[in-house]
């Protein structure tokens, strides 16, 4: 495709949470302390490697992806160091990012319950949440001789407190949010107490610079240098309906009527998700960057979901494929130029011809020099 500066522009970024795998793909309870089970990592980075050279961008550039690798309390407790991840499979990913993907650091808040044994997510303990991502970034950096510049949170969870870690720790951007979305998190079926708590109520839903005050909002002067690149979402009452009326038969009737809140609020969508509900998304970015001239999608996947032996998984590589494939089609019809990029490039695309003081906002700070 040949583009002029008129020619609008669609930024993918497309991130791999490189977590365990989960235990409705065959991972570990979480009532069990036992090691953990990395089949979406030994068999889903291939997988997904091989799907993404399938593709190039308008200008020959391959598919991306930016790994956000685990490093945090719940690694260390279980293997002795939070960064065993990193060098479980450091052969992969020195591979990986000499094609061009980016290694990147994605930490959960899991904490062990002794008393009850289980792993839970902390949201409220200060102190431990921010020992919890200083020793995992640490430990990350430790393994790659640099600092990780770019996180993913697990559960894409976010408070001021964890916020502030990342900047404190130079983290040049995150993309963790969801734009309007709240879930009050709960036990599950799989032994955990609590997790998926979220909160990013009134969030924008193109990339901020975060408040110190208040996460989910966009700084004031001299706040900080850490930028938020939020999940792409769209909307769709229908959708959200169907989801609203999936979750409500697994919560108690007195709570069932609180689904209905959930009916305006925006939804995601995963690379690896239904060809029709990406679609969705696919559409109205591509529609954010005709009216825009730029914008950008950003989208996820976890490995587990491309193992194919387990129900309801044999379609997720198909799926992935299917969608990067009718967004590419859908870009060239729209005449909308298709930029494929990691999340630390997407940095420099959304400062790419605008003015100094919006250049400015977006400014990161240069990497650090390699540890030694």
């Amino acid at each position: 495709m040949i583009t002029d500066a008129a020619t609008p522009e669609l930024g993918v970024v497309i991130g791999c949470d490189a977590d365990p795998d989960r235990p409705r793909y065959g991972g570990t309870r979480y009532d069990s302390f036992d090691s953990l089970r990395w089949r979406g990592l030994s068999e889903g980075i291939a997988h997904a490697r091989m799907i993404a050279d399938e593709f190039a961008d308008a200008s020959g550039k391959p598919l991306r992806i930016t790994w956000c690798i685990r490093a945090d309390a719940q690694i260390e407790d279980i293997y002795g160091c939070a960064g065993w991840c990193h060098g479980q499979f450091a052969e992969a990913w020195e591979q990986l990012e000499a094609t061009g993907d980016e290694l990147a650091w994605h930490p959960h808040l899991w904490r062990w319950d002794d008393g009850d044994g289980y792993w839970y997510q902390e949201i409220e303990d200060v102190g431990w949440i921010e020992d919890c991502l200083t020793r995992g970034h640490h430990a990350l950096a430790q393994g790659l001789r640099r600092s990780p510049r770019t996180s993913r949170m697990g559960w894409e969870f976010h408070n001021n407190a964890s916020m502030n870690v990342m900047r404190k720790l130079k983290v040049a951007v995150d993309f963790s949010a969801i734009p309007g979305r709240f879930t009050p998190g709960g036990p599950d079926r799989y032994g955990s107490d609590f997790l998926c708590h979220i909160d990013w109520r009134g969030t924008p839903e193109e990339p901020y610079v975060p408040s110190y005050f208040d996460y989910r909002q966009p700084a004031g002067d001299g706040e900080g240098e850490l930028v938020e690149l939020p999940m792409s979402v769209f909307r769709s009452p229908a959708l959200s309906a169907i989801a609203a009326l999936r979750r409500i038969p697994r919560r108690p009737l007195s709570e069932s009527v609180s689904e209905l809140s959930h009916l305006s609020e925006p939804l995601k969508a995963y690379i690896t998700g239904h060809p029709y509900v990406f679609g969705k998304l696919a559409a109205s970015r591509i529609a954010a960057a005709r009216s825009q001239q730029r914008a950008l999608l950003v989208t996820a996947f976890h490995p587990d979901e491309l193992l194919s032996d387990h129900a309801g998984m044999a379609n997720s590589g198909e799926h992935f494929r299917t969608n990067v494939t009718r967004l590419v089609d859908l870009a060239r019809r729209r005449e909308v130029h298709l930029r494929f990029l990691n999340a630390a490039e997407a940095l420099d695309f959304i400062t790419e011809g605008g003015a100094a003081a919006e250049r400015r906002q977006y400014e990161v700070p240069p990497a650090r020099e390699q540890l030694s």
